[in-house]
């Protein structure tokens, strides 16, 4: 019985240790076998042999990082050309063309991924791990709010890709003024999200508002076939097709608010973006502060008609006009509508009744 058992156990052995010699393939019939599948597949779909034999991988490069400070610059530039608009009571359509510069680069070009709005997360993260936030994400997000100590919400209107597309979509003649009891109801989510994307960023690194931003359907979309025109025109390797960027739901999120901002101008801004909780925050303490002056206003509402955020309040019985610093965007809107001069900064007074339109007075 022992020989029996030994001898059996010696045969397993052999068939382990030769094993992998009977199941191995040679390289060539291994060949052959590929050859012979993919002929089948190549009657279907064409010559993928010859297609893999002449394959040659495409290098992507990540993003230069002269790149991101380039954008941080450009950011930077647009928000204190705006600055000046604003404090020089220049026309709105002066700001239009800085909002059009900051949509086509930083919004489509770029794909509207240097902005401050994401970098919430960012820096919420960055408080808990300074690692994972680099010195431009940084100056990128500081950079608007210092900005509003000195005269509000310039971002907004000047450098935001975002609030770019809902301030060329406005128009004065279609716009549905919200009810001010609900109007003030609805201010209360901003801070809602606000405080939403920080526990997200602290507890599961996750970018809230990257999510609920409905634009970014359009950024990428635009900076894919931004990138695809490029690399034609330079002669590079090109998709056989336009890209389509996001999925439906996303285009379907787009739709609606493009369809609310309609009759509502800016939705995103006035009852999502965080953001703008903390640009209206620092605004409330802004050296040049946007104002009516009651001795020249008479209460006649076109500057209250004309501001897209309703941040104007006008009451003609009372005799009085306020102006909300947390609300207003910087858009000098109201500047255009007002035939009395009326609106004016702290320590800075603009008045369309001189002789000269460019008379400013302390």
């Amino acid at each position: 019985m022992r020989l029996k058992h030994s001898l059996k156990q010696g045969i397993f052995s052999l068939l382990i240790i030769i094993s992998p010699v009977l199941t191995t393939v040679p390289a060539s019939a291994q060949s052959q076998i590929l050859r012979t599948e993919t002929s089948v597949q190549t009657q279907e779909y064409g010559d993928i042999w010859e297609y893999r034999e002449n394959y040659v991988p495409v290098e992507y490069n990540p993003i230069p990082e002269f790149m991101v400070f380039a954008d941080m610059t450009i950011l930077i530039f647009l928000i204190i050309i705006g600055l000046m608009f604003v404090i020089g009571h220049k026309p709105s359509r002066w700001l239009s063309v800085l909002a059009i510069i900051s949509l086509i680069y930083l919004g489509i070009l770029r794909g509207g991924c240097i902005c401050p709005v994401g970098a919430v997360t960012n820096i919420t993260m960055g408080i808990l791990s300074p690692e994972m936030v680099g010195l431009a994400t940084v100056i990128i997000f500081l950079t608007p709010l210092i900005i509003a100590l000195i005269a509000g919400r310039i971002f907004c209107t000047s450098g935001c890709p975002i609030g770019a597309i809902q301030h060329l979509m406005y128009s004065k003649k279609r716009r549905i003024r919200i009810p001010e009891k609900i109007n003030k109801i609805l201010r209360i989510v901003p801070v809602l999200i606000l405080a939403a994307t920080i526990y997200a960023a602290v507890y599961s690194k996750y970018y809230l508002i990257c999510e609920l931003e409905p634009y970014k359907a359009i950024f990428f979309l635009g900076k894919s076939w931004t990138g695809q025109i490029i690399n034609f025109i330079t002669g590079q390797s090109v998709e056989a097709k336009l890209l389509w960027a996001m999925g439906i739901t996303a285009w379907i999120y787009l739709a609606v608010i493009l369809i609310i901002g309609f009759w509502i101008p800016r939705p995103f801004c006035r009852f999502i973006c965080p953001y703008g909780v903390l640009l209206g925050f620092f605004s409330m303490f802004s050296i040049k502060r946007r104002s009516i002056n009651g001795e020249k206003c008479n209460q006649c509402g076109l500057c209250q008609r004309a501001c897209p955020v309703e941040a104007i309040s006008v009451d003609r019985k009372g005799k009085t006009s306020s102006l909300s610093h947390y609300d207003c965007i910087q858009c000098n809107k109201c500047t255009d509508a007002c035939k009395k001069g009326a609106i004016v900064f702290k320590g800075l007074r603009y008045d369309k009744s001189a002789n000269d339109p460019k008379n400013l007075t302390l």
